[in-house]
């Protein structure tokens, strides 16, 4: 508008004065203009509806069109492909029926050539079956499949006509001399070590009767079962090796290695099983049912009746040696099932594979039955690694437990490429694994004998741990042990029974030695915190106490490492589910044991010792104190290291043995605060008891004896004397905390006792310098406790004793000016009273007003 308007605006201003109607005429031409302007757009807006309808219209017939177009292909295709497959389904028909007809007419042929053969023996005739037998593998095979089925119909035909029984004799006499010549044929090129002609008789007799006679024949001439160690008496094999187990019944000794026989039988069973594999796979149709029958007379029949008179000499010497051998020979024999399943996975299985996939695709097997020259040369180079390894184990004398498996790869490095090679060569392990139905997962780690040697391993101890036969002999062995190991305590508490039980007590408390190496490792190894409760902190450098017939931490070791030894058979021998069952039926055996018939006896005995009033109480008490904190300290870190990770975390095993642990603990705390508690209220009996023997001339001597002037009073000796032992057991056997309540309890008594005692006894000059000796002896024996309240105490009572030195003029400025200001004025007066000149000189007057 000002643009518009800007020529009106300047001549505005030269003529000085507004005139609107140039405005209006310029702003009636620019309204004009926008008008027409407006209506040339409104034009081409119209225009291009129309335009966009035209082309949107055609755009949407042509979709319509094209919409129509596919659907009528898609019609045509779908006609097509209904044709193609009823031509599909036609002629899968005519194949089937082509198959069908091909098969009947083979099967026409071999019935007609069957009858042919037939005939011929019911006339005696055999040339024909000769003819076939001279014709090499083939022949064989061949006339393997003909007796085969001629025996077949001999059977199904048993009540046949009087005129078949001459073919029916003829069939069974040719077929008994063709089993006995193979086998013959067999055996001969066995002993030769021909592998060609063993595997073409092998075949023939597989075809023949399945293969039962050839096997059988294998196995019962094989030479693992001929060998010397074999064929001898088991009787004095297990005699000769059992004795050369030293130390197996003792419970102090560490279990003893594997049998040595028994590892070289399992390390001969390696090699055998690896060596044979190479023969077995080339000679018989079915290796792995072969592999699974020798495995299974060699578990039966040799490893079986070994170890049956193995455990049977161990079993009639005592239980401990027949779990140690129990558990060794499981251990051993789950080594030799791992090391055949991991040869059966990466050599045996894939050659398996291979042999199926060969008779699924429909190629002749034959050819196929042979592993590779690499898989070959790898099962050898696999046997001869272990073999020695196992016979430098035995020799050693090692347990097969602790060698690192890294061993076995360094050993084994090159076998393993070599199976690699053989492997890659006989096509892809997942694609053979899938043909016969077994996963990839599967064929990587587990092989087809795999669940068969755990069977195998299974059975071979079932009658020694099934239904709950090895924890009811575990449980009496643990019983038997801790009792074993508990004598020298049952013989210590039932010489306390009679009339002097008193003395027995205290001889047991003085058997207490320095034995500070045993508790003070465990104590390092558990920590110096403890309970505040129970007093049973331990202080550093401290003596503890190893009690003949009391507490004892040699004891608890043993007891201990023998209930370890335990869960490691029981983890070895029970399944993994029965396991933390087995666990925790043992560590409550060892809570039981170690609460009831150890630790609480052991602790009452101490308990009944100071109920004594007539005797001085031991300060050898904290000692026991710190053995028991000790025990507990000990039974929680076997605990956690021993139990808990074999019963799990959270589940109601678990729940169960930390509520039988926790409430062990929980006792042991309070029978300790009971008798720490207990020797103070002694310890206050026995300062009272000696309090009480005061002489009244002890503080009224005479003026030349200058004894009770050094010494002071026999009574304050003796106080001070056992305060002193007080302070060090307790300074050695608790911690500073529990320190300091239980020496607080026993010097505020001390204090109150004094305060009451010296109240009790007229004091002359002399006397007072006794009695300021005697105070002052209190003080430095209470000041090696280190607890500044009481301190503050005694150095009142230190102030107070001043009462009976100073001259009866000084008495008032010591009252009033001194530290006594500040105390009870009737408690002050009473100790001026008890000044000899006292009366005499009216000090009870003058300290009145």
């Amino acid at each position: 508008m000002e643009e518009i308007s800007r020529v009106d605006l300047e001549f505005a201003r030269k003529n000085a004065e507004f005139g609107p109607k140039p405005f209006v005429r310029t702003f009636e031409r620019a309204l004009d203009k926008l008008e027409m302007a407006q209506s040339e757009l409104g034009n081409r807006i119209s225009q291009l509806e129309r335009s966009a309808n035209t082309y949107a219209e055609d755009h949407r017939k042509k979709m319509v069109r094209l919409k129509q177009t596919f659907a009528t292909v898609g019609s045509s295709f779908e006609r097509l492909e209904t044709q193609i497959s009823e031509v599909g389904s036609n002629t899968i028909r005519i194949g089937e029926q082509l198959d069908t007809v091909a098969k009947e007419k083979e099967r026409a042929e071999a019935i007609k050539e069957l009858v042919g053969f037939y005939a011929q023996l019911n006339e005696g005739n055999t040339r024909n079956l000769d003819t076939l037998l001279e014709g090499g593998a083939e022949g064989m095979l061949k006339v393997a499949q003909t007796l085969r089925r001629l025996n077949t119909i001999v059977v199904d035909n048993e009540y046949s006509a009087p005129s078949d029984a001459a073919a029916k004799r003829q069939i069974e006499k040719y077929s008994e001399n063709f089993e006995k010549a193979m086998l013959s044929t067999f055996e001969s090129a066995y002993r030769d070590g021909d592998v060609h002609s063993m595997g073409i008789a092998a075949r023939a007799l597989d075809a023949f009767n399945g293969g039962v006679s050839v096997v059988k024949a294998y196995i019962n001439q094989h030479p693992f079962f001929l060998s010397s160690m074999v064929g001898q008496a088991h009787d004095s094999i297990a005699e000769a090796s059992y004795h050369a187990m030293d130390g197996v019944s003792d419970i102090a000794s560490r279990p003893p290695p594997p049998d040595r026989w028994l590892v070289q039988l399992y390390a001969d069973t390696r090699a055998v099983m690896f060596k044979d594999w190479a023969i077995i796979s080339k000679v018989f149709p079915r290796p792995i049912d072969l592999m699974q029958q020798l495995l299974k007379r060699v578990f039966e029949q040799t490893i079986q009746a070994y170890l049956e008179t193995l455990l049977a000499r161990a079993e009639s010497q005592s239980k401990l040696a027949f779990l140690r051998v129990l558990a060794s020979s499981h251990q051993e024999t789950r080594r030799l099932v791992e090391d055949l399943q991991k040869f059966d996975a990466e050599t045996i299985t894939p050659a398996v594979m291979v042999l199926e996939t060969a008779r699924r695709s429909g190629n002749n097997p034959q050819g196929l039955l042979d592993m590779p020259g690499d898989a070959q040369t790898a099962s050898a180079q696999f046997s001869r690694s272990r073999s020695k390894k196992d016979l430098a184990r035995a020799e050693k004398g090692g347990d097969p437990a602790t060698i690192d498996d890294e061993d076995d790869l360094d050993d084994e490095d090159a076998a393993r490429e070599r199976l690699g090679e053989a492997r890659s060569g006989v096509s892809s392990a997942v694609a053979i694994a899938a043909l016969i139905g077994r996963s990839e997962g599967d064929s990587a780690g587990v092989g087809l004998l795999y669940s068969f040697l755990n069977r195998c391993c299974d059975d071979l101890f079932e009658s020694y741990t099934a239904g709950g036969n090895y924890m009811s002999t575990e449980q009496g062995h643990l019983k038997d042990a801790f009792r074993q190991i508990l004598v020298p305590v049952v013989r210590a508490r039932s010489e306390r029974q009679g009339p002097s039980r008193s003395k027995a007590l205290l001889g047991m408390l003085s058997s207490v030695t320095g034995g500070s190496g045993a508790a003070a490792a465990a104590s390092d190894a558990a920590g110096t915190g403890g309970s505040t409760n129970s007093g049973s902190s331990t202080a550093t450098g401290g003596q503890s106490a190893e009690t003949d017939g009391s507490i004892n931490t040699q004891i608890l070791r043993m007891m201990l490492e023998v209930h370890a030894e335990a869960i490691t058979r029981a983890i070895e021998l029970e399944s993994e589910t029965a396991a933390p069952e087995a666990v925790a039926a043992l560590s409550g055996q060892l809570i039981a044991t170690l609460g009831d018939d150890y630790v609480f006896p052991a602790l009452e005995d101490v308990l009944e010792s100071l109920q004594d009033q007539k005797q001085e109480p031991d300060v050898r008490t904290f000692d026991v104190v710190q053995v028991a904190n000790v025990v507990v300290r000990l039974l929680q870190m076997h605990f956690q290291r021993a139990i808990v990770p074999f019963v799990g975390n959270g589940n109601y095993i678990y729940r169960d043995v930390v509520a039988e642990k926790n409430q062990l603990m929980s006792r042991v705390e309070m029978n300790l605060n009971l008798i720490i508690n207990k020797f103070v209220g002694a310890s206050k009996q026995w300062i009272g008891g000696i309090l009480s023997k005061q002489r009244k001339s002890d503080f009224r001597p005479a003026e030349d004896d200058f004894t009770a002037f050094e010494a002071g009073t026999q009574p304050c000796r003796q106080c001070t004397e056992f305060l002193q032992r007080v302070e060090q057991a307790c300074r050695k056997n608790l911690g500073e905390e529990n320190k300091t309540r239980v020496l607080t309890e026993v010097g505020n008594a001390l204090h109150e006792m004094l305060m009451e005692h010296l109240r009790k006894f007229v004091v002359s000059v002399a006397g007072g310098l006794v009695l300021a000796k005697d105070v002052s002896r209190y003080r430095e024996t209470i000041s090696g406790f280190g607890i500044a309240a009481l301190n503050d105490k005694f150095a009142v009572l230190q102030d107070i004793s001043n009462i009976f030195l100073v001259q009866p003029s000084a008495l008032k400025s010591l009252l009033e000016e001194g530290p006594l200001a500040r105390q009870d004025r009737a408690t002050v007066q009473a100790f001026v009273q008890m000044r000899e000149d006292s009366r005499s000189s009216s000090l009870v007057k003058q300290f009145a007003s």
